[in-house]
């Protein structure tokens, strides 16, 4: 049961991900269609993130009494409505209204979707479990981009939102019916003792844990990031037609490339970091270190690309960038939920909604960077591509200082589930 429970929140994933990407894709017609200005766009691309984070915290919140099942199957079905009622879209108010209520109800869909699989898995399993997870967002948002551009050249863009909707609704009977609410019996015992720790927690001692190094710079250190999945989604596929001189097909096609690759090496360092937790049980070498050190990996690659501007090296580089960095993406949920495990789904959401932050000052601040360089739109968007990798290089040293989890999962019955689920 737990694989299948994988695998739908993987397809949830790549829904949530088309959702918030496809505005990029379809970024050039519907600039066209509105007489959109750069600023504006960046107006539009940052509305998405206006409600999304404290969505995100409240939709976890709920989660976690109401049950993951019932509540993701609602906010899909507001998906499925939002995106059908693209096709009413006639003016720039009414897109920046439908993008503000589309991230609102998307919000809360990675953390309880993190905290859901963390649930099902054991401890060797967490990090790749979330992994999978997180690869859903990558594949909705690049491998499915040739689809979405074809979709949206032939269709236009309106139909091609609707399309989405129709996947949402898809989604929604599945999970219904494919899944279950529980987790196996021998992890029943650990939900009650969450319920009951559900009642006593103190505001006071839950802002003490926020506070704390491990939560605070693990929460910078995902907020860093996130700027760049923002890049990625709403700003790539601008920068690949205009800055890298491709053509829609072939932006497309390298958009895939880069969702690709980019999947399988943070699955891999996903991985990595399991095999090593398994050996040792220390969250420092296995988890800390092996996350701080893929983020500047990453920031390096992704700063290169201001200095070799080949197309080809700037495919390779961004592969390596987006997997590097995207590595806290899957391992930051599992230090947040060791934490307070508990309360996993909001842990994950204050995680999520705080990183998501960054989706709103993202594409203001790209937009208004490219807009400063005039007509120098290249060096407008290198500008913007070495203000991310000094963020991320710089949060992903403080990362590596100062974050210290628990030596081991408080839970130790998570153990037990690995040889008993389905």
């Amino acid at each position: 049961m737990r694989w299948v429970v994988l695998i739908l929140l993987f397809f949830g994933a790549v829904i949530n991900f088309a959702d918030k990407s496809i505005v990029g894709l379809a970024a050039v017609p519907i600039m066209k269609e509105f007489n959109l200005t750069y600023a504006e766009w960046g107006l539009v691309g940052s509305s998405y993130y206006w409600l999304y984070p404290v969505t995100g915290i409240f939709g976890a919140a709920w989660a976690d009494r109401l049950g993951a099942k019932k509540v993701l199957g609602f906010i899909m079905l507001t998906w499925t409505v939002l995106q059908f009622g693209v096709l009413a879209i006639t003016a720039l108010p009414l897109l920046i209204l439908y993008r503000i209520l589309l991230g609102a109800f998307e919000g809360p869909y990675s953390p309880i979707a993190y905290s859901h699989a963390d649930k099902w898995f054991p401890p060797k399993l967490k990090g790749f479990a979330n992994s999978v997870v997180v690869g859903g967002g990558t594949v909705g948002a690049m491998i499915v981009a040739p689809i979405l551009v074809s979709l949206i050249t032939i269709f236009g863009w309106k139909v091609a939102f609707a399309a989405l909707g129709a996947a949402s609704l898809v989604w929604f009977f599945l999970f219904q019916f494919l899944t279950k609410e529980n987790q196996v019996e021998v992890y029943e015992n650990v939900q009650k003792k969450k319920k009951q720790k559900l009642e006593k927690i103190k505001v006071k001692d839950f802002l003490l844990l926020l506070a704390s190094p491990t939560a605070m710079f693990t929460t910078l250190a995902y907020f860093s990031t996130y700027i760049l999945v923002v890049w990625f989604s709403v700003w790539l596929p601008i920068y690949l037609v205009e800055a890298v001189k491709m053509t829609p097909g072939q932006m497309g096609t390298s958009v895939a490339i880069i969702g690709v690759v980019s999947v399988c090496i943070y699955m891999g360092v996903s991985m990595a970091s399991d095999h090593l937790f398994k050996k040792n049980q220390n969250w420092r070498s296995s988890r800390v270190f092996v996350v701080a050190g893929a983020m500047i990996l990453g920031a390096l690659f992704f700063s290169s690309i201001m200095i070799f501007q080949n197309p080809i090296w700037v495919i390779v580089a961004m592969c390596l960038a987006k997997g590097l960095t995207y590595a806290i993406l899957p391992i930051g949920p599992t230090i947040m939920i060791n934490e307070m495990q508990e309360r996993g789904g909001l842990m994950t959401s204050i995680l999520t909604s705080s990183g998501n932050l960054a989706g709103i000052i993202a594409p203001l601040l790209t937009g208004y960077i490219i807009s400063l360089a005039g007509g120098n739109q290249l060096l407008g968007y290198n500008l913007s591509i070495l203000f991310m990798a000094i963020l991320v290089l710089a949060f992903g040293i403080l990362f590596a200082i100062f974050v210290k989890p628990a030596g081991k999962l408080k839970n130790k019955s998570s153990d037990n589930f690995d040889l008993k689920s389905s």
